[in-house]
């Protein structure tokens, strides 16, 4: 698929939008990342858990400056280690902070914007969050940034953006890590945002392309959540139709996040009712 999830954020005050750029840039709020107010309202904590040990990541800005942080600890809860800065990222905003573990393995995500555009990250620790690696790219808004990117040549990412708050996800099980986000295409202007996935099967060091399970051209999909166990992978969202309708649905997957079976309708009386907008795998 060609479809890439990227998006143009926007560090705004309340129901204000300016877009940030390297260079300066005639304002787009079509193509913009447009946050109602970014304050403490806005933060989450994400918490994940793997046998004794306790994850939590969060963004702040304390420092003058949206940051996400990590603490970690290896005792229930009791005590935590020092806090992290895991985007350390002087020139740019940092939010949206997941996290995931899995054994020794703790994965998190977030979009910054240091080079301009958003990109969705993501930083693994193979030691119960002691240490982490360096950031991995999930996302190039940028072209010229591909080649430098982290994600093995030839990767398409997402080259999309969306103007309703930016949902990042992340789900991990054995060697398996996945992210989930929502976008649309940034070359229209009228488009409604879908949900992508992103799959590592080797631990979060390479990434497979992104797959559109939404696919539902002029429906907003969005509200996004995932979950992982053993070789299935379960990913719900919203779509909003037209007409102002909700309806929950759901897309599994039986094989590690390769293939994803129909959508079902959750609303649906029927068991496994499938949606009339169902894409192939």
């Amino acid at each position: 698929m060609e479809n890439k999830l990227g998006i143009k954020i926007t560090l705004s005050l309340c129901f204000v939008t300016i877009i940030t750029a390297v260079i300066a840039v005639p304002l787009q709020t079509a193509h913009a990342f447009s946050w109602p107010c970014i304050d403490r309202s806005d933060g989450k904590a994400p918490i994940a858990v793997s046998e004794n040990n306790v994850y939590v990541a969060w963004w702040g800005n304390n420092t003058g400056n949206y940051e996400v942080m990590f603490k970690a600890s290896t005792d229930g809860g009791q005590t935590f280690g020092d806090r992290i800065s895991l985007s350390n990222s002087t020139n740019g905003t940092s939010v949206e902070a997941d996290v995931a573990a899995f054994g020794n393995n703790v994965y998190v995500t977030y979009a910054d914007n240091k080079t301009g555009d958003a990109d969705a990250y993501i930083r693994v620790s193979n030691d119960n969050g002691k240490t982490f690696g360096p950031e991995f790219k999930l996302t190039n808004n940028t072209e010229s940034n591909l080649a430098s990117s982290s994600l093995s040549q030839g990767m398409k990412s997402y080259d999309n953006v969306k103007t309703s708050p930016y949902e990042l996800k992340v789900a991990a099980q054995g060697d398996n890590v996945y992210v989930i986000a929502t976008g649309g295409d940034k070359n229209d202007t009228t488009y409604q945002p879908d949900v992508f996935i992103r799959v590592s099967n080797d631990s979060g060091k390479t990434f497979g392309k992104d797959i559109n399970l939404s696919e539902s051209k002029g429906i907003v999909s969005e509200r996004t959540e995932i979950g992982a166990l053993d070789d299935r992978v379960y990913v719900t969202w919203w779509d909003k139709g037209t007409d102002g309708t909700d309806t929950p649905l759901l897309r599994i997957s039986d094989d590690r996040g390769q293939t994803f079976g129909d959508i079902i309708v959750l609303t649906a009386n029927a068991t496994n009712a499938n949606a009339t907008n169902t894409p192939s795998s």
